[in-house]
């Protein structure tokens, strides 16, 4: 091969090289903009739940005239020495009345392993407490009720379409009186009970 062979061939091959490496150039250019482009909308999306859901839930606290109402949802916490799976929850949306003071910020990544008697009587539907100083038997969630001077309390389980809990919509009364509609003989009645559920379940698609 003679010298000028051996240049041609050089050149050709310095070519290739710059012409891969600015097609890789572009190419992860294009990824990382399409990735971008991903993330943007997937931001914009949840957003826009957001707003959804915290609209629902402005207009739950006044149809029940409540002081709060909020979301708490199920999620990963990691593991265990023995590797069993932490449940934690934590406070993810909250709407109060003026001037009450919030809990979210104070109630996220917790175990659920240390509110079971809550945790059993929501998902039994049993978590309707109108009066919590005369019906709330445990100890942990009556100190936390008259913490946040919570008179009564109402709270209901969120299911994905395989019934698996995903969340509990919640509500405190604390300076507030309960519409007389869904009151009888001082206690939640079935009417408020049910329309509860109805407003939880219509939760369920913003939070899957």
């Amino acid at each position: 091969m003679d010298f000028t062979q051996i240049i041609i061939t050089l050149l050709t091959s310095v070519s290739s090289v710059v012409v891969a490496l600015i097609t890789a150039g572009y190419i992860r250019r294009k990824d990382d903009k399409s990735k971008e482009a991903k993330s943007k909308k997937l931001l914009v999306d949840q957003i826009q739940k957001d707003e959804l859901i915290h609209a629902s839930l402005r207009e739950i606290r006044r149809k029940y005239n409540a002081d709060r109402v909020f979301i708490t949802q199920f999620h990963n916490g990691g593991t265990f020495y023995t590797n069993s799976p932490m449940q934690k929850a934590s406070i993810t949306y909250e709407r109060c009345s003026d001037g009450l003071q919030r809990i979210a910020d104070k109630f996220q990544n917790y175990l659920v392993s240390n509110l079971t008697w809550y945790a059993t009587k929501t998902l039994k539907y049993e978590a309707f407490f109108y009066d919590v100083e005369e019906v709330v038997d445990d100890i942990i969630m009556k100190s936390l009720f008259k913490q946040y001077s919570t008179w009564a309390h109402a709270a209901v389980p969120i299911f994905d379409n395989d019934q698996h809990p995903i969340a509990v919509l919640a509500m405190d009364w604390v300076i507030s009186e309960l519409p007389v509609q869904y009151v009888d003989d001082e206690d939640f009645n079935e009417e408020m009970i049910d329309d509860f559920k109805r407003d939880a379940n219509s939760l369920k698609g913003y939070l899957m």
